[in-house]
Parts: C-alpha cells; sequence; structure tokens
C-alpha cells in the first residue's frame, strides 16, 4: 500500500511541478511524472528508512513521515531533471 502511495504522490508532484511550475516543460508530461515517480519510490523505500531511528522493526503501516521524504526526492529528482534538460539538452 506504501508503494502505490509514493508513486501517487511522485506522480502528482511531476504534474504539478510541470503544470505549475514549468519544469520539463521541454519533455511533456509523461517523463516529469514518471521521474517524480521513480523519485517518490525511491525516496519512500531506500531513503526513509535509513533516516528513521529504527530500521529494525518493519513498517507494517502508513508511515507519514516516508511520505514526506518520498514527495521531498520527487520534487528534488524533478528540479535536478529540469536543471539537465535546461543546460546540458539532455
Amino acid at each position: 500500500m506504501n508503494i502505490m502511495i509514493w508513486l501517487v504522490a511522485g506522480g502528482l508532484i511531476g504534474w504539478a511541478g510541470l503544470h505549475f511550475l514549468s519544469m520539463n516543460r521541454d519533455r511533456g508530461l509523461i517523463p516529469a511524472v514518471l521521474i517524480c515517480a521513480a523519485g517518490g519510490f525511491m525516496g519512500g523505500n531506500s531513503v526513509a528508512p535509513l533516516l528513521t531511528s529504527s530500521v529494525t522493526e518493519p513498517v507494517v503501516g502508513f508511515s507519514p513521515f516516508a511520505l514526506v521524504v518520498a514527495i521531498a526526492v520527487a520534487t528534488a529528482a524533478l528540479y535536478v531533471s529540469s536543471e539537465l534538460s535546461r543546460r546540458y539538452d539532455i
């Protein structure tokens, strides 16, 4: 369940970044959403467990901290991809 929430939150960040902040305007909607969904997954699955104090306990329910980290990493991924696209035309 958490993975779907991270992917949807990342996708929403990609959509909002494209429409409201004009980030990744050259690439379009689908790459922006995919980049942010991947960032949300990495943030919630990889980065959030590194930042919590209890690494040995398995996460059973919804974790709001992991959602916040997933949103932050998705936003950072969108920003980095937008800058790479703007500077190097990648």
